[in-house]
């Protein structure tokens, strides 16, 4: 590539200075000018030629169009032509005029090598205003993402209290969609369904959202057989059809009843803190749901003399 453009440029000058010579040597012939100027103008006016051209091409330009210039005019004066060009080249008129340019061509010289540092900066700073652009990006995406949390974990109080009684009630529907709506709240989840086992299968008892049931969902089989909360990514084989996330519901017999599963997560699910929370609504959830006789005023139960609040153990998490 960087061949092409030296030979496209060398070839511009080449065509420009033998247009320019060309029409110089026309003129001085068409008013008679003796030998076409060549020791009679001084200096001679093909100077004017390879002035401009070492203004616009520098060096390059210079070298080239005096070559043409000069083997022009002595090409054209015969055969002394050639002794009679180096004659006047040798006039102190001429080597004033060859100073010029010279002085010209130097200064474009040093255009050119200021011009293609600034462009190698140029070319710097936009790859870093890219970079930048993409942090940029990605910055205001988590912030966007930590506003919305933090709107989630500014719920109002009536709301907080309505999920609370109902899911300290005695309905096992109502505790599940409270539960189903505090998912949707806390974890910003699309869509999430609660299903119970019966026998060797799932019967689901609330849903919010749409949920598609066309294929098993392997995030909620994982949350059941390991008995611990699951993500979607953390399963060997993953398709759109399964759950991000999903945590089993457990009894106060240490029995899993069933599983509550949410997709359409923000972040794909990945978030541990999503899961976390998932997995403390179930267990939240799981006395009613299971049937379990809420312990009356004072009393406690065997599963509450035991630890306070389980600890889930949540797969893929690094101390």
């Amino acid at each position: 590539m960087r061949i092409f453009k030296v030979s496209k440029i060398t070839r511009s000058i080449v065509l420009e200075a033998g247009f320019g010579v060309a029409a110089t040597l026309g003129i001085a012939a068409l008013f008679g000018v003796p030998d076409l100027g060549l020791g009679v103008l001084n200096p001679h006016p093909v100077w004017l030629v390879v002035l401009l051209l070492a203004a616009r091409y520098a060096t390059r330009g210079l070298v080239i169009s005096i070559a043409i210039a000069w083997g022009a005019l002595a090409v054209a004066n015969g055969a002394g032509g050639p002794a009679r060009a180096l004659e006047t080249l040798s006039m102190p008129i001429e080597l004033g005029a060859l100073a010029a340019v010279v002085l010209v061509a130097w200064v474009a010289s040093s255009n050119e090598r200021r011009e293609r540092a600034l462009a190698d900066k140029a070319a710097v700073l936009e790859r870093r205003a890219a970079a930048d652009a993409a942090t940029i990006r990605d910055l205001r995406r988590a912030a966007l993402a930590l506003r919305a949390r933090n709107d989630r974990l500014d719920l109002s109080l009536t709301f907080l209290c309505n999920i609370a009684r109902r899911l300290q009630g005695d309905d096992a529907e109502a505790a599940a969609q409270a539960a189903l709506e505090l998912i949707g709240a806390r974890i910003g989840a699309r869509s999430a369904s609660i299903d119970l086992r019966a026998g060797e299968e799932l019967r689901p008892l609330a849903v919010i959202g749409i949920w598609n049931r066309d294929a098993p969902d392997r995030t909620a089989l994982a949350a059941l057989e390991g008995r611990q909360p699951m993500r979607a990514l953390e399963l060997a084989e993953g398709g759109p059809g399964d759950s991000d996330i999903a945590a089993p519901i457990i009894d106060a017999a240490g029995e899993v009843r069933g599983v509550v599963a949410a997709r359409g997560v923000p972040g794909g699910g990945s978030s541990m803190a999503a899961l976390r929370d998932l997995a403390v609504i179930a267990q939240w959830a799981a006395p009613v749901i299971c049937g379990e006789t809420a312990p009356a005023e004072g009393e406690t139960s065997e599963h509450d003399r035991g630890e306070t609040e389980e600890t889930f153990t949540v797969s893929g998490a690094n101390a």
